[in-house]
Formats: structure tokens, sequence, C-alpha cells
């Protein structure tokens, strides 16, 4: 089973085990930045109300908090990055793969858990998210299927990255039709870390079109176009090995920017469209993604038994976390007031990740559950 979920990059004769690595890291991040999520009052009122009231909900200067934080220091770049390196292991996959191989895969793995997984399972935190809103004798008149539609769209959680990815698959599968000569993919192995640099201003432009207004996550022409990038230019050897001398630049390059950006937003909800659309705020994030990739290459080439578990079961906790915190929330709640709030942090962070493991560990083994929620 496990196998299976790695059969792409297994199949690459010349294994990248910082790929790997790197995409296991980042969803702990993930996990980490929704502990803090769901209490967040930065420009947003707390879903669980176990923060006071920040000053940024009046209008005020907002109140510095570590949540807000590391909140703002990631927020611009781990999607971003998960796409990018969707990106690189999609040109991967496809040297071993015909296209029709490559999109059958894409359905089960990504579309079935983002689509029948969320109206067999995933519904389920949406109910829950749903039932602290619609409240009142007028909420009781809701029709029970109307609000299993509304939990429904609630429950997406983080599997709207899926839809995403989706979308920019297809989007490549149709380049590659038109470009039967891979004209675009000579371009890209000729690139260099200066025009990978440079894509920056096409990001910027791409942030401003195909937006879902109602749902800031979605994002088709910034995140579609940052997996095209992982797949032409981040995936070519010559970028790799220029990005891995000069990564710490990078890095330095964006960590510059988003101090511009923390003291220009911060107080603002980071979703928002004048945050996460402003060039500053791309730049940041692009850049940090650049010396990411070239950090990796030297800090995160390793493999050990832990390491290798992880990749195996990094789609397993990126796909339950969500219902799994939403319910914690819920079942710390009525005692949440007695307990400080880091405490509460790391109650959330310690049970979402074992649980999450565990139920990874159950289904995956568990017919057609498997399927329905994994893809497997």
């Amino acid at each position: 089973m496990d196998k299976l979920m790695n059969q792409e990059i297994a199949q690459v004769s010349d294994r990248k085990k910082w790929i790997d690595n790197l995409r296991w890291i980042t969803i702990l991040i993930v996990v980490v930045f929704h502990v803090f999520y769901y209490y967040n009052n930065i420009g947003q009122t707390a879903m669980f109300s176990r923060l006071p009231a920040n000053p940024s909900m009046e209008g005020a200067k907002a109140s510095i908090t570590f949540a807000g934080i590391f909140q703002y220091a990631v927020y611009q770049w781990f999607m971003l990055l998960l796409f990018v390196v969707s990106g690189i292991c999609a040109k991967y996959t496809l040297k071993q793969k015909t296209l029709g191989q490559f999109l059958k895969a894409r359905v089960r793995k990504i579309l079935v858990p983002s689509t029948l997984g969320v109206f067999v399972i995933q519904w389920i935190g949406g109910w829950i998210i749903t039932s602290r809103f619609l409240v009142g004798e007028e909420a009781k008149k809701i029709p029970v299927v109307v609000k299993y539609i509304i939990s429904v769209a609630s429950g997406t959680g983080a599997l709207w990255f899926c839809h995403v990815l989706f979308v920019a698959c297809l989007v490549l599968a149709l380049i590659k039709l038109i470009d039967r000569k891979c004209r675009i993919e000579a371009l890209g192995e000729k690139s260099n870390i200066i025009f990978a640099a440079a894509f920056v201003v096409v990001m910027i432009g791409a942030a401003q079109i195909l937006n879902i207004k109602m749902v800031p996550t979605y994002r088709f022409g910034y995140d579609t176009m940052a997996f095209l990038a992982g797949y032409y230019i981040f995936s070519s050897e010559k970028v790799l090995s220029q990005l891995k001398k000069f990564g710490w630049i990078c890095l330095v390059i964006g960590a510059g920017f988003w101090v511009w950006h923390f003291i220009k937003f911060y107080g603002q909800l980071y979703s928002d469209a004048a945050v996460q659309n402003n060039w500053i705020s791309i730049v940041h994030a692009w850049f940090s993604v650049m010396g990411i990739l070239g950090v990796s290459q030297t800090v995160l080439e390793f493999e050990n038994k832990f390491s290798n578990y992880m990749c195996k079961t990094n789609w397993g906790i990126y796909v339950n976390h969500i219902l799994v915190m939403i319910v914690l929330n819920v079942l710390l709640e009525p005692v949440a007031a007695n307990i400080p709030v880091a405490v509460i942090y790391l109650i959330e962070l310690v049970v979402t990740i074992s649980v999450s493991v565990g139920l990874w560990e159950l289904l995956k083994r568990v017919p057609v559950i498997k399927f329905i929620l994994y893809g497997l």
C-alpha cells in the first residue's frame, strides 16, 4: 500500500530525497499553521473563541503575537512551494509515464479524495463548522439536504489544494498536446537563476487573475503558474544547481521582503486579496521558495527510517488533519478557558498529528474507504 502511494517517485532512477523530505516538512508546517488558524483573531473573528479580541478587529494597531508572526511568516509561501514542488514531480513522472497515465493517476490520487472524499467523509467537519453559525429558529427551518450541501462546501478544508492542482495538471496536459515537439520544455532546460528570479513579474500578473473572491485560497492563475514554473523551470538541473549555490542569497532577499510585508500589512487578514496579491507579498514568497529549493538540496538530502515513514505518511496527515483538528477543538472548547493558550496549541499539534497518522494507518487498509479518502 505504501509502495503504491510513492510509485511515481520510486520509478525515478535518480531519486531526489530532498524533494521527498521537503514535501513532508512543508505539510507539517501546514498543520502547525492550522493549529494557530482556528484561534486566529488577526483581521477576522476566531472560529474558536479562546483568544481575546485583537485590536485589529476594530481598526486599531494589531497586537503582535507568536501565532500572528508565524502565520505571517509562512502563509505567502508554503502552498506556493507545494505547487512548485508538484510541478517538479510532474516533470519527473512524465519521464516514466504517458500523458494519459499521468492524468489517470491524478484523477485517482487528488480528484477522488477532494470530491468523493468530501461528500462521504470530510463533510462531517463542515457540518460541525456550519452548526456553529447556523443557529436560531430560522436555521432550524433549513432543510437537512441544504445543510448537507453547505457542509460539503465547508468541509473541503485543505483539499482545495487538490482542486487547483488538478486544474493545473489539465492546463499542463493541454500545453503538452499543443507543444508536441516540446519546444517549451527545451527552453525551460536552458533557463537559469536570473530567468527564474525575473519570472516573479509573471507571478505578480498571474496573482491578479482567476481568483475566487468568496474563497481566497482558490487562486487559479497564480497557483497554476507556480505549478507550470515548477515543471518547466525548477525541474531544470541547471536551475537547481544554481539555486543550490545561491539559495541562501535568495532566502535573504525573501526575508527582507517579508519584513517589508510584515510592517506594511500586519493586522490585516493575511488571505485578503489586498495582502496576498500585493507585489511585495509575492516577491517575498517567490524568493523564499527559490531559497528553500536551493538550500533544501543540501540540508534535506538525507534518508533514515523516520524520513522514509514520513514520505509515505504525509498525504494521510494532509487529508486527515483538518477534520481531526475541528473535532478536537470542539472537545477542548468547554475547558479551553482554564488552559493556557500555549498548552492548547501543544495539545492540538500532538493529538492532531498522532490521530491523523493513526487514521491513515487504519483506513488505508479498508477497501473502498482507502480509495475514496486517499485515492489508493
